[in-house]
């Protein structure tokens, strides 16, 4: 018999434009079915993510089958299965969280100090540290936002909790960002620094090769 071959490289979310397309619209529907209150639909959803997820990840048939039980169970037990409502924001603090800080573990660059050095590539010393810093608390503010998060669930309704959640989640990382944004500007004025329609785009393509490189590398320890 001959023996099966498996692919030491299953193929990632970053790296199919497709997929990349399909999570952000089940993203989308996710948010406006629990901001809405139509929550049979946001679990539905949130079961069709669970089995996407899987199929990204190389197993396909394990992936639909579980996409499509998860989905049969919210529809038929919607009121024994409300607990994955809270799933999605919880989980999205958690991965956000780890992302910037498995960029401060030795041998790598913090995050932040990356998005810094495509404005400035001989970055001075005093701006890295201060870059190493912001990647801490952009850290922290994922962490702090998953325990309140957390925390909330038993304290009130979940229509409640899913519309504070969701608008602390977009509330608290602006503030952040566009606090953080104004600072930097006093306290290094005297070295330029891009617009917002120049930081941006450099978010994204630095957060893109930092999920890449964390993929390669995790496919390589796993060989």
């Amino acid at each position: 018999m001959p023996e099966a071959k498996f692919s030491p490289d299953p193929p990632a979310l970053s790296s199919h434009p497709g997929l990349v397309v399909l999570w952000l619209i089940l993203a989308a529907a996710y948010l406006v079915a629990s901001a809405m209150g139509f929550f049979v639909m946001a679990m539905v959803v949130v079961g069709t993510m669970v089995g996407a997820l899987l199929v990204v990840s190389g197993r396909a048939i394990a992936g639909c089958f579980t996409g499509m039980a998860l989905v049969a169970a919210c529809l038929f037990f919607s009121d024994s299965m409300q607990f994955i409502i809270y799933a999605p924001p919880l989980a999205a603090f958690a991965f956000m969280a780890f992302f910037f800080y498995r960029t401060l573990r030795p041998g790598s660059e913090p995050l932040i100090t990356r998005v810094a050095r495509r404005e400035h590539p001989d970055l001075p010393s005093d701006m890295a540290c201060y870059t190493r810093t912001l990647t801490w608390a952009w850290s922290l503010c994922f962490v702090l936002l998953f325990i309140v998060g957390l925390l909330l669930v038993p304290l009130i309704a979940l229509d409640t909790w899913s519309r504070t959640v969701h608008g602390l989640g977009y509330v608290v990382p602006a503030a952040l960002f566009l606090g953080e944004y104004a600072y930097r500007h006093y306290r290094f004025r005297d070295h330029s620094h891009g617009s917002l329609l120049v930081l941006i785009p450099n978010i994204v393509a630095v957060s893109r090769e930092a999920a890449m490189s964390f993929e390669k590398r995790d496919a390589e320890a796993g060989r």
